[in-house]
């Protein structure tokens, strides 16, 4: 699927100034040079279920999100996919590390979990200006930070918690009777795939605890009951 490019005159300049507002970093490295950003950078929207361009992945630019979320996954050699994290806006996609450093690709591919707006900066840009920052380093290690803590403190979870129990729990957080999530996405909050989830799913409904429908569940009694049994 293509991505929709969103550059004409008449909103460049406000996506320009939202990129700037999320991303105060490239703001500045936009002053200090010439303005070079404010030229080259690329905006798109990414609808929901879209993938990032393959281009766009073979360190031909760097991805930034401005609004939205971009689910970024491992892909191995079947085709087969490892949910890894997030990037929501102001947030960075490690995967460019590997264009940046010379490194053999990770394989990793973008999708949006949500219609999201993306700005593209060419890679040639990011190499000669933003490698050299040093705010953008300092700003690359704390976000890599983050996510490597949001990691481990899943995989602690993990090892501490059933999937039903982590399953049961995602289902309560909804707060709500009916819930609109397709079998794919609950895998990725808790870090399994479809086909698990779906039994873990037809199991909790055996039990009349909930009715599954094309696109949604419907709680009929407490889950907590099945949590305080356990």
């Amino acid at each position: 699927m293509n991505n929709r490019i969103e550059i004409s005159s008449g909103n460049r300049l406000e996506y320009i100034k939202s990129l700037y507002k999320v991303y105060p970093v490239l703001y500045e490295i936009n002053k200090k040079n010439n303005e070079v950003i404010n030229e080259q950078a690329n905006f798109k929207t990414l609808y929901a279920d879209e993938y990032v361009e393959a281009t766009e992945k073979a360190c031909k630019g760097i991805l930034f999100v401005i609004k939205g979320v971009i689910k970024i996954q491992k892909i191995n050699k079947n085709g087969e996919e490892t949910n890894l994290y997030n990037i929501s806006q102001g947030e960075f996609c490690h995967e460019a590390l590997s264009c940046l450093s010379d490194l053999e690709s990770l394989n990793i591919t973008g999708k949006a979990i949500q219609d999201s707006k993306v700005c593209i900066i060419p890679f040639e840009v990011v190499k000669k200006y933003f490698i050299s920052d040093n705010d953008f380093l300092l700003y690359i290690y704390k976000d890599l930070y983050n996510k490597f803590n949001t990691i481990i403190g899943n995989k602690e979870e993990i090892i501490h918690e059933s999937l039903e129990t982590r399953l049961i729990k995602l289902l309560i957080s909804k707060k709500s009777k009916i819930i609109y999530a397709t079998h794919s996405e609950l895998a990725f909050e808790i870090d399994s795939v479809r086909e698990v989830i779906s039994r873990k799913l037809k199991n909790l409904e055996k039990l009349g605890y909930i009715n599954l429908e094309r696109g949604k569940i419907i709680i009929l009694k407490d889950l907590n009951k099945i949590l305080k049994d356990n």
